[in-house]
């Protein structure tokens, strides 16, 4: 994971974290805050319904008790039955009295004398009539100036007055209704009434708020209050879709700015990394970073690792020159004592037949000459690869087909007799020295070529592979031969190390040299040999070669030789086509 999609999932984690936590904080308490409202609401409401319903029955005497004392009806009324003429006064005084229900909001009312005749009666269902009631009488004097509770149905609160003595009297019965009062009120304040449980009635008590109360008036019996909890519900439900919205967008708005962070956070080091590559594949130029005095402190440090480098370059390859020289000039001392020992000896024999006038002095003197001249003809052979190995060019790469040089050395040594297998995968053009790089494959062919004379079925194959993981191309080359000896593997890239009847042995140095001076490798590869990567088709075909038989790899970078002096290793952007590798 790299450093942003870390970053980016910090801040989302931290994010979705805080933003849970806060919403269900203030969730919580913006639900126990609703809760106690809607609670202290309910109980609000019910004390005022109290309040309503004390008013009410209070204020059903004190409306009665004026109408008594000051209705000209009643007044009528009781001069009626005090003069005797009741029938003439009977039927307005009965139209009169719905009139004064309706006026003071009763629900029944009844105008009565002493000896229980109705003279008008008001309800809720227009009705009138006469009779003798006893029982409205009775009532009336149990009454006396009180308001009581009426148990039989319909309920209500009842009050009485009387006009007149105490054997001769009118007077008003009125009534008002529990239920429909109760009904009013309880709907203005927002509460529902009943004489039973809600649980027991079938309802779901959770959906509701439930308070037990007992109103004196109603002659000690429970009420049950009621308040649906939709309201609170809906609410609730309301700010979970607030705080779910709030923090979907604060979550997105933080993600945001985690990628606009992490890109701006990234963006130096993932510049840092592509110069750092581009160093290694041979451009080393001094790296510029921005982004924070970190990265500043790093790239200084970089940059002095380059010039450290660059200088220790130097003093290395000044030294392995000296080092070389060294074991060059052993390595020709020893090889120009060997012609000069049959040199010392023609020209000590010579001298020895002069000495003595030796008839035999003519007939050596040619013989000797010829020994000589060949030995200083050696000499001057072995002086002269010295010259070519100490005074080897430095490359000059240039972008170039690398699969149509092969082929194009191949076809030279098609001519010798030798079948060779041409195997090879697409790859980008390689920035190299093609001279250099022919003079590799000419010499590892031909070394092969030499190794398999006198073979029944020789075969030479050369596989090309691109290695795009290291941005390098792999050149194979392998044969069915003899091999080289194991005691030679060691020092097979020395100067002077062959096991070839002819030639300096100069051959393989020189190609490992070029190889290394172009940033790469050529080594002799074996079935167990650590440390050496091979392209897997090669390797995938070890098990099927023969144990016999020599195998050497080259391996080079497409970019060209690694510089480490600053300069800029030339472009390959003249040749973009890869190059396709149809099997020869």
């Amino acid at each position: 994971m790299t450093l942003a999609q870390r970053l980016i999932a910090a801040t989302a984690v931290l994010t979705i974290a805080t933003t849970a936590v806060l919403g269900f904080a203030v969730r919580e308490a913006w639900r126990r805050t609703e809760e106690s409202r809607f609670l202290a609401e309910f109980h609000g409401a019910v004390a005022d319904l109290h309040k309503e319903i004390e008013r009410e029955v209070a204020e059903l005497a004190k409306v009665l008790e004026p109408l008594c004392a000051h209705e000209p009806l009643v007044d009528s009324a009781l001069i009626g039955r005090k003069s005797g003429d009741l029938p003439e006064r009977r039927l307005s005084i009965s139209l009169r009295v719905p009139e004064m229900m309706r006026a003071n909001r009763f629900d029944e009312l009844l105008l009565i004398t002493d000896r229980g005749e109705i003279l008008g009666r008001g309800q809720s269902e227009a009705f009138a009539g006469h009779g003798d009631r006893p029982g409205a009488v009775q009532r009336v004097r149990e009454l006396g100036g009180e308001v009581q509770l009426r148990q039989e149905e319909p309920r209500a609160w009842e009050a009485a007055c009387r006009r007149g003595d105490d054997r001769t009297w009118v007077a008003l019965l009125a009534a008002r209704h529990v239920e429909p009062l109760l009904d009013a009120a309880s709907r203005r304040h927002g509460l529902e009434l009943g004489l039973e449980e809600p649980a027991r009635a079938g309802r779901d008590a959770s959906q509701y708020l439930v308070s037990r109360v007992n109103f004196p008036e109603l002659g000690g019996q429970p009420l049950w209050a009621t308040r649906s909890r939709t309201p609170l519900t809906a609410a609730l439900r309301q700010l979970d879709l607030t705080v779910a919205v709030l923090g979907a967008s604060t979550i997105l708005v933080a993600l945001l700015v985690a990628i606009w962070l992490a890109r701006g956070l990234a963006r130096p080091v993932v510049q840092f990394a592509h110069q750092a590559r581009e160093v290694v594949r041979g451009t080393a130029r001094p790296i510029a970073a921005t982004g924070g005095r970190e990265l500043e402190e790093a790239a200084a440090a970089f940059n002095q690792t380059l010039e450290d480098l660059a200088s220790l370059k130097n003093r290395l390859a000044a030294t392995e020159r000296i080092a070389a020289r060294r074991e060059v000039a052993r390595r020709v001392a020893h090889e120009i004592k060997n012609p000069l020992a049959p040199i010392r000896a023609s020209i000590e024999t010579l001298r020895r037949l002069h000495a003595r006038n030796d008839p035999a002095f003519q007939d050596y003197f040619d013989e000797a000459t010829r020994t000589v001249l060949a030995e200083v003809s050696r000499i001057n052979h072995i002086v002269a690869e010295f010259t070519r190995y100490e005074r080897l060019p430095a490359p000059r790469p240039v972008p170039f087909d690398v699969l149509e040089a092969t082929r194009a050395v191949i076809q030279l040594h098609q001519s010798q007799g030798i079948p060779i297998h041409f195997d090879a995968s697409p790859c980008p053009p390689l920035c190299a020295d093609r001279d250099q790089f022919v003079q590799i494959l000419t010499n590892l062919i031909q070394n092969a070529q030499d190794a398999l004379e006198g073979r029944p079925d020789p075969r030479i194959r050369i596989q090309i592979t691109h290695r795009p993981e290291r941005n390098a191309v792999e050149l194979t080359v392998e044969d069915n031969g003899p091999g080289v000896p194991a005691e030679l593997q060691a020092r097979l890239f020395e100067p002077y190390a062959t096991s070839k009847a002819h030639g300096t042995g100069l051959g393989l140095a020189i190609a490992q040299r070029i190889a290394v001076e172009h940033g790469g490798d050529l080594f002799y590869a074996t079935s167990n040999e650590p440390g050496r990567s091979v392209a897997p088709a090669a390797a995938g075909q070890e098990a099927g070669r023969s144990a016999r038989g020599a195998r050497f790899v080259l391996q080079l970078p497409l970019g060209g030789p690694p510089r480490l002096d600053g300069s800029i290793a030339p472009p390959d952007g003249d040749v973009t086509r890869p190059s396709q590798g149809p099997r020869a």
